[in-house]
């Protein structure tokens, strides 16, 4: 399964990359409540009701480009409470034959200035925006 959060564009300078992600990340939070309660409401629609705490984060990927996306996460109150973002990480394995992309749910939205990976918490939906 292919994974393709929407895609900042790069740009030369700087700082409008860093605006065009900040905005990016501004429009999935603005939201995340409404996509939270409508994925709740599709997996429950579909018996697979989560018991948990929920919410929608952004997804970051650093690589070559850097994406934003968003995911819901799920798991206890005090792991999600810590949830800011979900690191995505990818590697490829047997001369590329395999593509693995890792979501992780972690406690920082800048995975640039460290971060770490929040235990109990894991991703249940990966949402895509048409741009």
């Amino acid at each position: 399964m292919a994974i393709a959060p929407f895609g900042i564009a790069r740009a030369d300078n700087p700082l409008t990359q860093i605006l065009t992600g900040g905005a990016a990340i501004l429009g999935v939070r603005a939201v995340a409540g409404p996509l939270n309660n409508f994925i709740n409401t599709v997996m429950l629609a579909n018996h697979v009701g989560n018991q948990d705490k929920t919410k929608v984060v952004p997804i970051v990927t650093i690589g070559s480009a850097t994406y934003v996306g968003a995911a819901q996460v799920s798991g206890p109150a005090n792991a999600v409470n810590n949830v800011q973002a979900v690191g995505s990480f990818a590697a490829a394995w047997n001369n590329n034959v395999w593509q693995v992309r890792a979501l992780v749910p972690v406690d920082r939205l800048n995975v640039l200035q460290g971060f770490k990976r929040v235990y109990g918490a894991g991703v249940d939906a990966v949402i895509n925006a048409k741009l």
